[in-house]
């Protein structure tokens, strides 16, 4: 709170030659309501930055310091949301009705306590259905969840954010009738490792949702909630902005895909896209859907080795933010494969792989396959996780390396980590007479990070440079050690992380 205070102070308040003196000292008491607001509001801000729920903020510490604090907090209980917090440990019978109406938001997180009084409180507070605004509830192994779902099957008229978890044993199956079938003020509804086999026909009945995220979703709903269902229900949220999808794990056997139909559902204000499951999920799923206004897409997919998306290649080309990124990254881990693109990213794939051989056998497929737009790129990164496997990387084929750069034929400017650089240097190296020109025809500036290389590496590097100069295509090399990717003077900068 000092802190803001002082930021506020300095930024808004020019300081008069008392001030400047030696001997004068301010007090917060000479500020004015509005300004005493605004510091109020910018403390709500940093202090509930990542909470998922909008009211964990202190405001009531605030209303203790004194009468005209509570006065200002109390008369602008919007600009503040302003939320009586409800949990386990809270006696919601004996301690609620000590402020005004406000409305209740009802949080309990893994490392809450719940037990039967817990429970109890949680429940007193759900009585309070027309002042229940949130309901921010995880529960590891959902038994308290499974009561106080029992406590949820008649309307909150005023809920607008819902989150339910839990994250052991079987998912948590919630019942039909669950917020009596509708939730007309609802904006963000999250679940996580829970079963919702009414939800088709709930989504339809809660049309303001703008923020939709289900996780570790259970494989029984891939029937439930399948593409062309899923299409269906988001074509009745024309508000929706977010929306995350993501499985527990792939299904026992293969999905029934269906044709598209001749229209596609358009999704007037996605904004951000996130999915993990099976390609034949995604697939069916996108072949249906426009989303003109989208920004960012994450993508992660499960162990598969058919990475055939012609119907993503689609989708990108169809979405103007995401078909001409000119910057591109590949990170090798150990037992998977990134791709980014934009900076910052706006688009990212994430594939379960093994071996490295395999590794660039599948982003090379990728690359050159289904994204032939890839030649729209100028910048190109390569780099590796920490505590990569190295062993057996000397034994790819630098064919390989030369195969996965083929797609991006407008690079200028190449940057490749220091494990790495022995192996792609090796493969440019090979690129020799006429053959100089087929990968990377337009390279300018090569990046590397080491900056005492060995006499092989240095030898190839020296024999891809003097070819690139009888060629007329000349490569400036440059080299400096990286010391960490937060660092601007390294090619990778903190929103370039994958």
């Amino acid at each position: 709170m000092k802190r803001v205070v002082k930021v506020c102070l300095v930024s808004q308040c020019a300081p008069t030659a008392a001030d400047r003196a030696p001997s004068a000292q301010a007090t917060i008491d000479v500020l004015l309501d509005d300004l005493l607001l605004q510091i109020f509001d910018l403390y709500r801000e940093e202090t509930t930055r990542g909470y998922p729920v909008k009211a964990a903020w202190e405001w009531t510490t605030l209303a203790h310091v004194c009468r005209r604090w509570r006065a200002i907090i109390f008369a602008s209980p919007r600009r503040l949301h302003l939320r009586v917090t409800c949990g386990p440990r809270t006696p919601v019978k004996t301690s609620l009705d000590i402020w005004p109406p406000f409305p209740i938001a009802i949080t309990c997180f893994p490392f809450h306590t719940v037990d039967e009084e817990g429970e109890d409180n949680l429940v007193a507070a759900l009585e309070h259905r027309d002042r229940i605004s949130d309901i921010h509830i995880v529960d590891p192994d959902g038994s308290s969840l499974e009561r106080l779902v029992v406590a949820m099957q008649e309307p909150l008229p005023a809920l607008t954010n819902l989150y339910l978890g839990s994250f052991f044993g079987g998912p948590l199956v919630l019942p039909d009738a669950f917020l009596g079938g509708y939730a007309q003020r609802l904006r963000s509804f999250s679940l996580h490792h829970v079963a919702f086999p009414a939800f088709p026909s709930f989504v339809l009945c809660a049309t303001h949702i703008v923020t939709l995220c289900l996780f570790e979703i259970p494989p029984s709903e891939f029937t439930t909630i399948s593409p062309e269902v899923m299409a269906t229900c988001l074509a009745a949220l024309p508000h929706l902005g977010s929306l995350s999808i993501v499985f527990q794990y792939a299904p026992a056997s293969p999905l029934q895909m269906t044709p598209p139909p001749l229209t596609r559902t358009v999704l007037p204000s996605l904004t951000d896209f996130r999915f993990m499951g099976v390609t034949e999920y995604l697939e069916d799923f996108i072949a249906r859907i426009d989303a003109p206004l989208l920004h960012e897409l994450r993508i992660a997919f499960f162990m598969d080795l058919n990475f055939h998306t012609p119907q993503l290649h689609q989708f990108i080309g169809r979405t103007e933010s995401l078909r001409s990124l000119n910057h591109a990254r590949v990170k090798l881990c150990n037992y998977r494969i990134k791709i980014a693109l934009g900076s910052p990213t706006r688009f990212e794939l994430e594939i379960p792989c093994g071996m490295l051989e395999l590794q660039l056998s599948s982003v090379t497929q990728i690359c050159s396959v289904q994204f032939p737009f890839l030649s729209q790129v100028d910048q190109f990164n390569i780099c590796e996780a920490s505590g990569l496997e190295l062993e057996g990387m000397g034994e790819v084929d630098p064919s390989q390396w030369l195969e996965l750069f083929r797609p991006f034929s407008g690079v200028r400017s190449l940057y490749v980590s220091e494990t790495l650089e022995p192996l792609v240097v090796a493969a440019l190296g090979e690129l020799t007479g006429e053959r100089i020109m087929e990968v990377l025809p337009a390279l300018e500036h090569l990046s590397l990070d080491e900056l005492e290389p060995s006499g092989s590496v240095q030898d190839a590097t020296e024999s891809f440079i003097a070819a690139r100069q009888l060629s007329d295509r000349p490569v400036v090399v440059q080299r400096q050690k990286r010391r960490s990717r937060s660092n601007t003077n390294t090619p990778y900068s903190s929103e370039d992380e994958l």
